[in-house]
């Protein structure tokens, strides 16, 4: 029997056909590369900010939210998330290092911190979120001071000021509530109370009595206070996770650290030659007349980041011991990385010591 013929009609909606699916699995095997790349560049101690254009930070820390689930752990839209962080990002001012990198840097290793240790998988809903939140907002209207200044100033951002918290911080986790509240419609005083707690813990004046709360805490025969939101174990884990990521860039491959202390120190020499035109003393580290960059460098990782990761190393090998799904290992490889930056670093104080002395 004789086969009917295709109408041409019908022949002509087959090629095209198949021309849009030849089109749409070329375009599918060149976005899994690039897709790839992108999710790489979330997940990895190594990442460097720098080589993040400006019009894609946004984007990025957008990317970051959705993959730790923030919208759906607070039961919000993806939209008013995103609305948040926009917000936070446009609230940074361009400071050398206190601007929009520097919270998409924070962003980025709060979530290899949470995925290289697995505490992805422990931490609550409400404390996940909160981190994220808070590790947005942290610094927003950073004036690229230190709070030391701004009192001598009497900065408008001293004059409500909390009990036992810097004027900085004090102003950013307010912001950060009321950001929550207008834009996340979130009044949950158990997730607004452990945003803005994490966001104070970022004062490095907290930095030896939060730390001494910590190690004492984790030596109790139950970490489970830890995983509550609310506690002040709770408050205390959430800060030294914001705190880690917050000092994070000496954990960095060496030249990505490299290149965040010239973003530092363009802020601390910037503070230390207006204190020294208005006759006073600066603080030693933003005195470019006596300051040894790579020996202070030295010193910040051996006395304060990584007192910040061995405290959470030893909290790590707590919960394994207890049986808890997590590792170690992943505060390891920071440490490691801390030991190898130092030694460099070192290495260049050296260099810079043995030159001769110029008046």
């Amino acid at each position: 029997m004789a086969m009917r013929r295709r109408s041409p009609r019908i022949a002509a909606l087959l090629a095209l056909l198949g021309v849009q699916v030849t089109c749409f699995l070329q375009g599918l095997r060149q976005t899994r590369p690039r897709q790839a790349a992108h999710d790489a560049q979330l997940v990895t101690f190594d990442f460097d900010a720098f080589s993040v254009p400006e019009e894609q930070q946004q984007g990025m820390i957008s990317s970051l939210a959705r993959q730790m689930g923030v919208a759906e752990k607070l039961q919000v839209s993806h939209e008013s998330v995103d609305e948040y962080l926009e917000q936070c990002l446009n609230a940074m001012p361009s400071n050398p290092y206190h601007g929009p990198a520097h919270i998409m840097d924070v962003m980025q290793f709060l979530h290899t911190l949470l995925r290289e240790t697995g505490l992805d998988k422990q931490l609550s809903p409400v404390q996940t979120s909160a981190l994220v939140l808070a590790a947005a907002a942290h610094d927003v209207d950073h004036t690229g001071t230190s709070n030391a200044l701004l009192v001598s100033l009497s900065h408008e951002f001293v004059e409500d000021v909390e009990e036992g918290v810097g004027p900085m911080e004090s102003h950013s986790g307010k912001r950060a509530v009321v950001l929550i509240q207008e834009l996340l419609k979130c009044r949950d005083p158990v997730l607004l109370q452990s945003v803005q707690k994490a966001i104070h813990g970022t004062d490095l004046s907290q930095h030896d009595k939060i730390s001494k709360f910590f190690s004492a805490a984790i030596e109790a025969p139950s970490l489970d206070a830890f995983f509550q939101p609310g506690t002040d174990e709770s408050t205390a884990l959430l800060q030294m996770l914001l705190k880690a990521s917050d000092v994070s860039n000496p954990a960095r491959p060496m030249r990505t650290a490299q290149a965040w202390n010239s973003q530092v120190y363009q802020e601390f020499y910037a503070e230390g030659d207006q204190v020294l035109s208005a006759g006073g003393m600066p603080n030693p580290l933003h005195d470019r007349r006596t300051n040894c960059i790579p020996k202070s460098s030295v010193g910040f990782i051996n006395f304060h980041v990584k007192t910040i990761f061995l405290n959470l190393r030893n909290f790590l090998l707590r919960c394994h011991e207890l049986g808890m799904p997590v590792r170690p290992e992943g505060a390891e490889a920071v440490l490691a990385r801390l030991d190898e930056n130092a030694a460099a670093f070192a290495q260049e104080a050296a260099k810079e010591e043995a030159k001769p002395w110029k008046p």
